[in-house]
C-alpha cells in the first residue's frame, strides 16, 4: 500500500472464488471451463465482452489435427519447427513441442462451442485449411476472413447465457491486490487476492476479493499511433503486473503486422486501421507485395527467398525500409486476378469482409492492388508464466496475449496466438481448480478501496496531450527501426510521462481515462527500456546500430526491473 492511499473504505465489495480480467478468447474459455466445473466466476471487461483483440483477428487458428499426422499430411514436428524458426532462438523448445501436440484441443473446444470453421466439401478432410507465411503446411483453421469475430461472438453468446458467470462490463481494473501491497514489511512469498476495479457507469470503485485471479487483458497496440488493435488495448495487464512486481519478459518484441489498409485521411491520428489478413499472401491466394501499383515484381524477394510469403518480421521490416528509403507513403498488396489467377468470385467468397470494406473505399481488390502499411499488431513478450500459466505471484495467472509462455520467442508465427489463448485458457483453469484452498482464502481480510482524492480532473485536454505524446514517441523512436539514440530519448521522455501520469492518478479520482493513461505510459516505458537493453537485431526487434543477431550475449529473454 502506498502512502498516498489512505484507508477510507468504499462499501462496494464482491467476493469471488475466481476473477477473470479480460474477455478475449483466453478469458472466455477460462470462464466457460470454470463454469463447466460448477464454479462461480466474476468476469471483468472494460467495454462489452465482445470488444477484444480476438474480435478483430482475421487469419485463423493454427493447429495440426492428429488424424492428419496419421495420414502423413502434416506433423507436430513440422508445426514446432516452423514456430521455433519464427521465434529466432528465443522460444522455449519444450513449450513449443507441448503446444504443437496439444493445439488441436483448442480447435475442438471452439467447434464444440459452435464455431463454424470454413468447410471443404471437395476434400476428405472436413475443414478448409490455409497456409500462411512461415508455415510449411496448410494448418490454419478459418471462418472466412473474420475468424476472430466468429470465435468471439460464439463464446460471448455462451458466456452471456451462463448463470455461473457474473459479467461486469464497463469495469476497468485499477490495481491488483497482493499480500505485499497490503503489508510491504512481510517477507513471505507474495500472493494475489483479487483486484480493485472501477465501475465506469456508477463512477465508483469495487473491491473484488478472489481466490484465484486471471489476467486475460490482451495486448498493448495502442502504445503506437498506428495499430490494428482496438482502443482498449492499452497494456493494462502488463502495467498492473509490473506495479505488483510480477516478472515480465521480452517486451521489446512487438510484432508489426505487414499489411493494414493505408488511408490518407487517417494519417497522423490514432484510429484503428483495418487489418488485411496474411492469408492474402498465403499459399492458396498467392498475393504479392510491390512498390509500384502496376508492378508484378515481389520486392520482398530482395530480403528473403520466400518473398511475400515470409514471416511477419521479415515482411514488415522490408516494407518499412522501402518506405523510408524511397519516401513512399505505402506499398501495394496485389491479389488481383492478373497477379494471382484467382477469380473475382473466389476472392469474394474467401475474403468477404476485406472485399466489402475495400470496395466501400473505392478499391475492387479483384482488379486493383491494395495500399498497405505496417502497424503494431501483437505483443510477443509479456507476463512470465510457468507451464500452468501461473505467474511469479501465487494465485495470479496470465493467459492469452498478455502472457509470456515461451511459445512466441522473438517473433510470433502467424495464427499461433488464437490457438495458444484457447489452449492455455484451459491449462490455467485445470491447475487453479486442483490448487484451490477455500479455507485459507476465506480467512484473508481485504480492505476496501480508498482514493487519495475524489476530485474530478478538469483539464482533459492536457491529459489527452500526454496520451498523444506517448504514442508519438513510441512510433517515431521505438517502432520497427530502432537505435540507441532514439531509444534513450524515448526512455527519458516516457519516464517523465510515467511520472506525470502517476501524479494525475494520485491527485484525482481514477477515471477510466486516467487509468488507461497510467497503464499506457508505463507499458510504453517498459517496451523502450527492453529495446534499449537488447543490443542486437532478432525477430521483430530490429536495431540499425546493431543489425546482426548476437547469440553469444543475447540468446536469453529480457527481464524488466
Amino acid at each position: 500500500m502506498t502512502k498516498k492511499e489512505k484507508r477510507t473504505e468504499e462499501k462496494n465489495f464482491i467476493t469471488a472464488d475466481y476473477l477473470i480480467i479480460g474477455s478475449g478468447i483466453a478469458g472466455l474459455r477460462a470462464a466457460i471451463e470454470l463454469s463447466n466445473s460448477g464454479q462461480k466466476v466474476v468476469l471483468v471487461t472494460k467495454t462489452e465482452i465482445e470488444h477484444s483483440n480476438t474480435f478483430y483477428a482475421q487469419g485463423g487458428a493454427a493447429a495440426v489435427d492428429p488424424s492428419r499426422v496419421e495420414d502423413e499430411k502434416d506433423s507436430f514436428e513440422s508445426h514446432a519447427q516452423d514456430t521455433l524458426k519464427a521465434g529466432a532462438g528465443l522460444c522455449n523448445a519444450e513449450v513449443v513441442e507441448r503446444f504443437s501436440e496439444k493445439a488441436h484441443d483448442g480447435i475442438e473446444f471452439l467447434i464444440n462451442q459452435g464455431v463454424e470453421f470454413t468447410e471443404n466439401p471437395d476434400d476428405e478432410y472436413p475443414y478448409e485449411l490455409h497456409q500462411e507465411g512461415g508455415h510449411a503446411k496448410p494448418r490454419i483453421y478459418c471462418v472466412g476472413d473474420f475468424t476472430g469475430k466468429a470465435i468471439e461472438e460464439t463464446l460471448a453468446k455462451v458466456v452471456r447465457a451462463d448463470l455461473n458467470i457474473n459479467i461486469l462490463e464497463y469495469h476497468t481494473a485499477i490495481n491488483l491486490i497482493t499480500k505485499k501491497w497490503l503489508d510491504k514489511d512481510q517477507n513471505e512469498d507474495d500472493k494475489c487476492y483479487g483486484a480493485y476495479v472501477l465501475d465506469r457507469q456508477n463512477k465508483s470503485v469495487v473491491t473484488i476479493k478472489a481466490g484465484k485471479t486471471f489476467l486475460a487483458t490482451g495486448g498493448a497496440g495502442r502504445v503506437f499511433q498506428y495499430t490494428s488493435n482496438p482502443e482498449n488495448a492499452t497494456g493494462d495487464g502488463i502495467a498492473m503486473a509490473h506495479r505488483a512486481d510480477v516478472d515480465i519478459a521480452n517486451m521489446e518484441f512487438f510484432q508489426f503486422h505487414p499489411s493494414v489498409l493505408y488511408e490518407a485521411n487517417l494519417e497522423g491520428d490514432a484510429k484503428k486501421r483495418f487489418l488485411i489478413t496474411e492469408a492474402l499472401r498465403g499459399e492458396k491466394m498467392g498475393g504479392i507485395l510491390t512498390l509500384e501499383k502496376d508492378s508484378l515484381e515481389d520486392f520482398v524477394l530482395n530480403y528473403d527467398v520466400r518473398g511475400s510469403h515470409a514471416t511477419r518480421d521479415v515482411v514488415a521490416k522490408a516494407i518499412d525500409v522501402e518506405i523510408k528509403a524511397k519516401g513512399l507513403k505505402h506499398v501495394w498488396l496485389n491479389v488481383t486476378t492478373k497477379a494471382t489467377c484467382k477469380s473475382k468470385e473466389y476472392i469474394k467468397s474467401n475474403f468477404p469482409e476485406i472485399y466489402k470494406t475495400c470496395l466501400e473505399k473505392g478499391i475492387d481488390i479483384s482488379k486493383d492492388p491494395i495500399p498497405v502499411v505496417p502497424a503494431a499488431h501483437y505483443m510477443c513478450g509479456g507476463i512470465v508464466v510457468d507451464e500452468n500459466s501461473e505467474t511469479s505471484i501465487r494465485d495470479l495467472y496470465a493467459i492469452g496475449e498478455v502472457a509470456h509462455t515461451g511459445l512466441m520467442g522473438a517473433n510470433r508465427l502467424a495464427s499461433n496466438s488464437l490457438t495458444e489463448a484457447a489452449l492455455y485458457g484451459k491449462i490455467a483453469i485445470e491447475h487453479a481448480l486442483a490448487n484451490h484452498d477455500e479455507e485459507k482464502f476465506s480467512e484473508v481480510k481485504i480492505p476496501g478501496w480508498c482514493a487519495s482524492s475524489k476530485e474530478r480532473i478538469a483539464d482533459v485536454a492536457t491529459m489527452n496531450q500526454f496520451w498523444d505524446t506517448t504514442r508519438t514517441v513510441m512510433t517515431n523512436l521505438c517502432g520497427i527501426d530502432r537505435n540507441e539514440q532514439r531509444l534513450k530519448l524515448a526512455v527519458a521522455t516516457l519516464t517523465a510521462l510515467v511520472d506525470v501520469s502517476t501524479d494525475i492518478y494520485y491527485n484525482f479520482f481514477p477515471t477510466h481515462e486516467i487509468i488507461e493513461l497510467r497503464n499506457l505510459a508505463l507499458t510504453a516505458k517498459i517496451i523502450a527500456e527492453s529495446a534499449l537493453w537488447r543490443k542486437e537485431s532478432r525477430g521483430c526487434h530490429q536495431r540499425n546500430d546493431y543489425p546482426e543477431r548476437n547469440d553469444d550475449e543475447y540468446m536469453i529473454a529480457s527481464n524488466v526491473d
